[in-house]
C-alpha cells in the first residue's frame, strides 16, 4: 500500500490531467500506467530473444495485447468522462478504441480458434470502425485549438498527406494487393486496412501542418501513437502478404506501443497553437521533404513502373507542391508589402513614426561609436487646422502629400524624412553634421515650404515652425532628443523667430508654460475662473446700459494671471472652448439674476478663434440662452478682427446664423487689423468697438481724434452703433459724445468688478451719471 501514493505521484507527472480526478481513480490510473512497461517489456523480450519459448507465443500474441487494449479503452473513457477540456473529441476516440479492443477480444478468444474464419468477420467490422471515429476525433481535436489556417498551411497538410500516402501505396499497397486471395469482399476487406492506415497517416501529418508543425506533449504523443499504429498495421499486412497467417511478436509490440501512446496522450493538456508566421521557413521543411520524395518516386518510375494509384498520388503531391510554391511567393510579396506599409506613412509615403524612431536610434548609436553628431529637426505647419476647416480634409491631405517630394531632393541618402502624424514632420541629419548645418537645412525647409502650394486650384502660402536638437549636446537618447526638439519647435511657433535651436533657458520657460496650462485646465474644470463685469454707459445720457463679462484668474499657486496671458495660453492649448463655455454660463446666469431684479442690462461676452471655428457654436449658444432663460436680444457676442481674418467667409456664415437668432454681434478691437474697412462692410455685425489705442490719446493727438471721428461716421453710414473702449477721462468722453459715439467703456466710468460689488451701485444705474462710479 505504501507504493500506491508513489505510483500516483509518478502517474500525476505522466498524466497531468489526472490531478483533477478522485483519489481512488488516480490510484487506478497509476496501476494501469505501471502495467504498460511491464507488459510491453515481456512482449519485447519474447519478440527479440524468444524468452519463454514457443509455448508463450499464444499468450504474448493474444492475451497481452487484449489486456493493453482494454486498459487503454478504459483510460481514455475515464478521461472523456472526468475532464471537461476537449471532452467531445475524446469521447469519439474512446468509442473507437473500445470497439477496437472488443474486436481483438473476439478474435483472440473465439474466431482465431475457428477453422477457416470468415473474411470479413465481425472482428473486421469492429477493427475497421475505429478508423472513421479516429478521423473525426482527430479533426475535432486539431481544429478546436488551432487558429484559422492560411491557404499555404492547408496546402502543407495536403502535400504531407499525399506524400505519405504515395509512399505507403508503393511500400504496402502493392504487396497486399498481390497477395490478396478469396472473393471480392475478402480482397476489399484486406485492402481497407492499408487504405485506412494511409489515410490515418495522411491526416496525422495534415493536422500537424495546420498546427505549423508545432507539437505540444499531447499532440506529440497522439501523432506518434497513430503513426506507430500505421507502422504496426503495415508490418502485419506485409507478413500476411509473405504468407504468414498471423502476426508475429514485433507487430504486436508495435500495436501495444501505439495504443499506449494514445492512452498517455489522452491525459495531457492541449495548448492553443499560435498562428504560424510566414517568416518561419522551418515550417516548409516537412512539405519540402515530401516533395523531394515524390520527385524521387517519379524518377524511379522510369526503372520500375509504379502502381497506378501510387503514380496518381505522386503526381498530386507534386501538383500541390507547385501550387504551394506559388502561394509562398504570393505570401512573401504580401509580407514585404505589409512590412513596408507598417514602416511607411499611408498618406505621404514617407517614413512613419515607428521607422523614424528606429532610424533615430541607429543614427545615435553610430554617432556615439564615432564621436559624431546627429541633428534632429522637427517642424509643423502653421494654422493647418484652419486650412482643414476651411477647405476640407482632402485639401489638407493634398498639401501634406506635396511636402515630401519638395524636401527629399535637398537631403542626402543617409538622412531620414518622416511624418510623425497630423501636420508634424521630422528630419534626421546623420553624421557628418553640426548645428550650423542643421540651421542651413532648416532655412532651406522654410524656403521650400514657403513657396506656394497648388491645392484645389488655389495658391496656398503655408508657414512652418521648426525646432532643432543636437546629439549629444542636447540629449543622449532618442526620446530625450525628440522632447527637446519639440520644445524648440514650440518656441519657434510662439516667438515667430524662425528655426529655433533648443536652449535650457527657454525649456524652463516652456515647462513653466506647461505648468500654467495644466493649472488653467484644472481651474476651468473646477469652475475656479472668476467673472467680473465692466459697465458700458450711453455716451450722451451717461446712463449705464450694459456690462461686459471678463474672465479673471487668481491662482493659489501662480498668483493673479492677467487675461492677456492666460487667454492666449488657453487658445494654444485647446482650452479656449471650455473657457468660453464657463464664462458664458456665468454671465448668462448673472444677467438673468439682474433682469429678475429689474435691471435691464445687455451682457457682452467675448468669443475666441476656436469658438468661431466650431460649427456647433450657434446651437450651443441657443441652448445656453434657453437654459438661463435670457432673451437673445439681451446678449452681445464680441469678436476680434484678427479672429475673423483667419477665415472671413466661413466665419461670416457662422456669425450670420448667430445673428438670425437675435443675438447682438460686436467687432472688438476695431482698427487694429490691416483690412478693417474691407471686412466691416461684409460682416453681419451691428456694433463696432473702437480700440483703446486710438481712444486713449484722442484728447491730445489730433490724428487719433480724426481716426475715431472717421470710424464713427463710417460705422453710422453702415447702420452700426459704436462703443469706445479705454475711456479714461471726462474730456475724452465729451469728445466722443460730440462725434456721435453711442456708448463708452473704461475707467472714466468704472473698472471691471465682481457682480456682488457692482450690485450695490445698480440703483445709480437707473439715473444719469454726472461723475464716474467709485473705483
Amino acid at each position: 500500500m505504501a507504493l500506491a501514493p508513489v505510483a500516483a505521484r509518478i502517474a500525476g507527472r505522466l498524466l497531468p490531467l489526472a490531478a483533477g480526478v478522485p483519489k481512488r481513480e488516480r490510484y487506478a490510473l497509476a496501476g494501469a500506467t505501471a502495467l504498460f512497461p511491464l507488459i510491453v517489456g515481456v512482449a519485447a523480450l519474447h519478440a527479440l530473444f524468444g524468452i519463454g519459448g514457443a509455448e508463450f507465443d499464444t499468450p504474448v500474441r493474444d492475451w497481452l495485447p487484449s489486456i493493453v487494449y482494454v486498459l487503454v479503452a478504459a483510460m481514455v473513457s475515464l478521461r472523456a468522462v472526468r475532464v471537461r477540456e476537449a471532452r467531445g473529441p475524446w469521447i469519439v476516440l474512446a468509442v473507437g478504441l473500445t470497439l477496437y479492443a472488443a474486436g481483438n477480444l473476439l478474435w483472440a478468444f473465439w474466431l482465431e480458434h475457428v477453422p477457416n474464419p470468415p473474411i470479413p468477420s465481425i472482428c473486421d467490422a469492429l477493427w475497421l470502425s475505429f478508423y472513421p471515429l479516429a478521423y473525426v476525433g482527430m479533426a475535432w481535436l486539431a481544429l478546436s485549438r488551432t487558429h484559422r489556417a492560411s491557404a499555404g498551411v492547408w496546402l502543407d497538410g495536403v502535400i504531407a498527406g499525399l506524400g505519405i500516402t504515395a509512399v505507403g501505396a508503393v511500400v504496402v499497397f502493392r504487396p497486399v494487393l498481390d497477395a490478396a486471395t478469396g472473393g471480392t469482399l475478402a480482397v476489399a476487406t484486406n485492402l481497407a486496412y492499408p487504405i485506412g492506415d494511409l489515410l490515418l497517416a495522411a491526416l496525422v501529418l495534415g493536422f500537424l501542418a495546420l498546427r505549423g508543425w508545432r507539437l505540444d506533449r499531447a499532440w506529440g504523443l497522439l501523432g506518434g501513437g497513430f503513426l506507430v499504429l500505421c507502422a504496426a498495421d503495415s508490418l502485419y499486412l506485409l507478413q500476411v502478404a509473405a504468407g504468414s497467417p498471423t502476426s508475429n511478436g514485433f507487430a504486436n509490440l508495435f500495436y501495444m506501443l501505439a495504443v499506449g501512446l494514445l492512452a498517455v496522450a489522452a491525459w495531457q493538456p492541449q495548448t492553443t497553437v499560435e498562428k504560424p508566421r510566414l517568416e518561419s521557413w522551418s515550417m516548409l521543411l516537412v512539405p519540402g521533404g515530401f516533395m523531394l520524395v515524390a520527385m524521387a518516386l517519379l524518377v524511379s518510375s522510369y526503372f520500375h513502373r509504379l502502381p497506378p494509384l501510387a503514380f496518381t498520388l505522386d503526381m498530386l503531391t507534386l501538383l500541390a507542391g507547385f501550387v504551394r510554391t506559388a502561394v509562398t511567393f504570393r505570401d512573401v510579396r504580401a509580407l514585404a508589402r505589409t512590412r513596408r506599409e507598417a514602416l511607411t506613412d499611408d498618406l505621404t509615403d514617407l517614413a512613419n513614426r515607428r521607422l523614424f524612431r528606429r532610424r533615430l536610434d541607429e543614427a545615435i548609436t553610430a554617432a556615439r561609436a564615432t564621436d559624431g553628431k546627429v541633428a534632429l529637426i522637427i517642424f509643423d505647419l502653421d494654422r493647418f487646422k484652419e486650412l482643414n476647416d476651411t477647405l476640407g480634409h482632402h485639401a489638407g491631405d493634398e498639401l501634406l502629400r506635396e511636402i515630401g517630394p519638395r524636401l527629399k531632393s535637398m537631403l542626402r541618402a543617409t538622412d531620414t524624412l518622416a511624418r510623425l502624424g497630423g501636420d508634424e514632420f521630422a528630419l534626421i541629419l546623420s553624421d557628418p553634421t553640426d548645428e550650423s548645418a542643421a540651421l542651413r537645412v532648416s532655412d532651406r525647409v522654410l524656403g521650400e515650404i514657403g513657396r506656394p502650394f497648388a491645392v484645389h486650384e488655389l495658391s496656398l502660402h503655408v508657414g512652418v515652425s521648426i525646432g532643432i536638437a543636437m546629439f549629444p549636446d542636447h540629449g543622449d537618447e532618442g526620446e530625450e532628443l525628440m522632447r527637446r526638439a519639440d520644445v524648440a519647435m514650440y518656441n519657434s511657433k510662439s516667438l515667430r523667430t524662425g528655426p529655433e535651436v533648443y536652449s535650457l533657458e527657454r525649456d524652463k520657460q516652456s515647462r513653466d508654460h506647461l505648468a500654467l496650462v495644466s493649472a488653467l485646465a484644472e481651474a476651468i474644470r473646477a469652475g475656479e475662473i472668476d467673472v467680473e463685469f465692466q459697465p458700458k454707459a450711453d455716451a450722451a445720457t451717461r446712463t449705464v446700459v450694459g456690462v461686459e463679462a471678463l474672465a479673471r484668474w487668481r491662482s493659489l499657486v501662480h498668483g493673479t494671471i492677467p487675461p492677456d496671458v492666460f487667454v492666449p495660453s488657453a487658445e494654444r492649448a485647446g482650452l479656449a472652448r471650455a473657457l468660453t463655455r464657463h464664462v458664458l454660463g456665468r454671465a448668462l446666469a448673472q444677467c438673468r439674476a439682474w433682469r429678475d431684479a429689474g435691471h435691464d442690462l445687455t451682457m457682452a461676452v467675448n468669443l475666441t478663434i476656436s469658438d468661431l471655428h466650431d460649427p456647433a457654436l450657434p446651437e450651443e449658444i441657443a441652448s445656453a440662452l434657453t437654459d438661463a432663460g435670457v432673451p437673445p436680444e439681451a446678449v452681445v457676442l464680441e469678436i476680434t478682427e484678427s479672429a475673423v481674418l483667419s477665415d472671413p467667409e466661413r466665419i461670416g456664415i457662422m456669425l450670420a446664423r448667430i445673428g438670425e437668432m437675435g443675438v447682438g454681434l460686436s467687432l472688438d478691437d476695431f482698427g487694429t487689423g490691416y483690412s478693417s474697412l474691407t471686412h466691416l462692410k461684409t460682416l453681419p455685425v451691428g456694433e463696432v468697438k473702437i480700440d483703446r489705442s486710438f481712444v486713449g490719446q484722442m484728447a491730445t493727438n489730433p490724428a487719433d481724434a480724426a481716426i475715431v471721428g472717421s470710424t464713427i461716421q463710417l460705422a453710422h453710414s453702415l447702420g452700426m452703433q459704436v462703443v469706445a473702449e479705454g475711456v479714461e477721462d471726462d474730456e475724452t468722453w465729451c469728445r466722443l459724445a460730440e462725434f456721435g459715439c453711442e456708448m463708452v467703456q473704461g475707467y472714466a466710468l468704472a473698472p471691471a468688478r465682481p457682480a456682488a460689488e457692482l450690485e450695490g451701485l445698480l440703483p445709480a444705474l437707473e439715473g444719469t451719471l454726472e461723475t464716474r462710479l467709485p473705483v
